[in-house]
């Protein structure tokens, strides 16, 4: 066959493309520290990396709300191990109160038990951030306030207001699937830390302790009938009551090791799913290290061959 120089200069540049090419391609995987880089380097890897980076996506998601939830429930937890606290002390005051006691004892309990309903409002108006925890979804809204007459009053929302099964509910998903109120919900509204609230917004529990207060400074002139078998009615709505709150700090306990066990499942899953995309991919750092040397190399003798062997033009002898 009869070889021409229009023929060798022809080849020379197909050559000299090809190694352009897989320099230029050996380079961009180097800089993006990956092989798959669009879908045509690999259709079936590129589906799997679409994949593992939704995965990843919501592993994240479910990462941060565990986070934010867990900072919630120990804000609640805490507050409401004060409200134990707060409600512990106004029983054993009162149980001093039903045995024999001279009447200025009962003007001090009396007093000592409004200092804790005070106690208790604070408590009530915990925040994470500027957000109140205790307030349902109106959680911008300070729940609870005291007036000068002592009454405390709930603004926030709670389950069951206005038909709404779900009014004082926050939740935050941890898991994909939908939204469950159930098993995503994260907070206590006032009512499920104080009781009931009535038709002028006041707690069952505080107006018991109002009236409990009411009763140690009544008793001591009788009035309205109150005896010390008053007082020992008393107690025991104030042991209930104290169960009441007791078993809301329950609730979330429970349910704040639930999203801690589930935070650490899904640190795991972070792990597993970044292992996988990487497997996937298959970029070594040391194997395109040496292609990149290759190519190098064969680009440079590619130049020197074709020094030599393409034919000379008017320009070599200017």
């Amino acid at each position: 066959m009869r070889v021409t120089d229009n023929m060798m200069s022809t080849q020379f540049l197909s050559g000299y493309q090809t190694t352009l090419s897989r320099m230029n391609d050996i380079t961009e995987k180097m800089t993006a520290q990956k092989n798959i880089n669009r879908p045509s380097d690999n259709p079936v890897g590129a589906a799997r990396n679409l994949q593992f980076t939704a995965a990843a996506s919501a592993n994240e998601l479910f990462t941060q709300n565990a986070n934010d939830a867990i900072s919630w429930m120990e804000t609640s937890d805490t507050n409401l191990a004060a409200m134990v606290t707060s409600m512990t002390n106004i029983k054993t005051a009162l149980t001093g109160a039903v045995s024999a006691n001279p009447p200025s004892s009962y003007e001090a309990i009396a007093k000592n038990v409004d200092q804790m309903i005070n106690e208790l409002v604070t408590a009530g108006n915990a925040q994470v951030g500027d957000r109140y925890v205790f307030s349902g979804q109106s959680d911008n809204v300070q729940p609870f306030t005291r007036d000068a007459a002592g009454v405390v009053k709930y603004h926030g929302t709670y389950n069951g207001q206005g038909g709404v099964a779900t009014a004082g509910t926050i939740t935050m998903q941890i898991v994909p699937g939908d939204i469950s109120t159930t098993r995503d919900k994260i907070n206590l509204d006032g009512s499920e830390v104080f009781g009931a609230i009535d038709a002028t917004g006041q707690p069952e529990i505080f107006k018991n302790l109002l009236k409990i207060k009411q009763d140690l400074l009544d008793i001591q002139t009788g009035a309205n009938g109150v005896t010390a078998a008053t007082l020992s009615s008393d107690l025991g709505t104030i042991a209930k009551d104290l169960d009441y709150i007791i078993s809301g700090q329950t609730t979330i306990g429970a349910r704040q090791k639930s999203y801690e066990t589930v935070k650490g499942r899904l640190a795991i899953e972070s792990t597993t799913i970044a292992k996988d995309a990487t497997n996937n991919d298959g970029f070594n750092v040391a194997k395109a290290s040496i292609e990149s040397q290759l190519a190098t190399n064969a680009y440079n003798t590619l130049l020197s061959v074709g020094a030599n062997v393409l034919p000379k033009s008017l320009v070599d002898y200017l």
